[in-house]
């Protein structure tokens, strides 16, 4: 009995982490934004379409955006909209 009891702590304890990561949230599939407003919710420091175009947002004194594989395809769905400087970055702040 002690030793079920274990083993079925012990198996809950490796998969419980494992749930928690495989779950994804409603936002990391959202591609489309219709404001800012509504991507910094998701994305604090905006969507970069590259490691090059985040690091030049740090050096001008934002904050560092996103630029994943996730980030740049939301960043090339709003691009047209929300990059208005037209710098890489979408709503930088």
């Amino acid at each position: 009995m002690k030793k079920l009891l274990i083993s079925s702590v012990a198996a809950l304890a490796v998969a419980a982490p494992i749930c928690l990561v495989a779950a994804t949230p409603a936002e990391a599939t959202t591609l489309y934004y219709s404001s800012c407003a509504k991507l910094t919710v998701n994305y604090h420091h905006g969507v970069a379409k590259s490691r090059t175009a985040a690091l030049r947002q740090v050096r001008q004194g934002y904050g560092m955006p996103s630029y994943g594989t996730l980030a740049q395809k939301v960043y090339w769905k709003n691009h047209a909209r929300l990059d208005r400087d037209n710098d890489g970055t979408a709503c930088e702040r």
